[in-house]
């Protein structure tokens, strides 16, 4: 494997400074969407196959155990996003598809507690709005969403923070 120097167990303080390269986050606002949108198919396969499991479990106790698919259902999203995003790779598959990470403004990556505020800000703000509230990305220079910006989190292009780091 190359050692790219973004890798687990690597220092931070070869990052770039996310303040003072703005190539870090050119095309970052259409990539994240349609990343998004395949973030959406991988979780409802997800759901299928959660749905399928559970409508197993609960035909074998006669119904009893059907509640608990809601919670299943509501929790799938919330933790791929937040698990994936503090994960080794701080990307979803549809961000790693389009060469997205996310970052954190200490210049580091994203713990699973500042990863799950991040995802909890995004369920809790995006869809009651509307998706409205990613109006916000258009006027930030940086293209941080709102739930970026209070979870202190951004999401920048891998190859050009490679780039700038070499």
């Amino acid at each position: 494997m190359i050692n790219t120097g973004f890798q687990l167990g690597v220092s931070d303080a070869k990052a770039p400074d996310p303040m003072a390269h703005f190539e870090l986050y050119r095309g970052v606002a259409w990539k994240r969407a349609i990343a998004y949108l395949c973030d959406v198919v991988v979780i409802g396969f997800i759901m299928l196959f959660a749905f399928f499991i559970f409508g197993i479990i609960g035909i074998m106790t006669f119904g009893l155990l059907h509640p608990l698919l809601v919670v299943v259902f509501a929790l799938i999203p919330f933790c791929y996003h937040m698990l994936l995003l503090s994960g080794p790779r701080h990307a979803t598959f549809g961000m790693r598809l389009f060469g997205l990470e996310m970052r954190s403004l200490t210049n580091g990556y994203p713990d699973q507690v500042q990863a799950a505020v991040q995802t909890f800000l995004f369920y809790l703000t995006v869809y009651p709005t509307g998706s409205l509230v990613l109006i916000w990305a258009i006027f930030d220079p940086r293209r941080r969403t709102l739930h970026d910006v209070i979870a202190g989190t951004y999401v920048v292009n891998r190859q050009a923070a490679l780039a700038i780091a070499a």
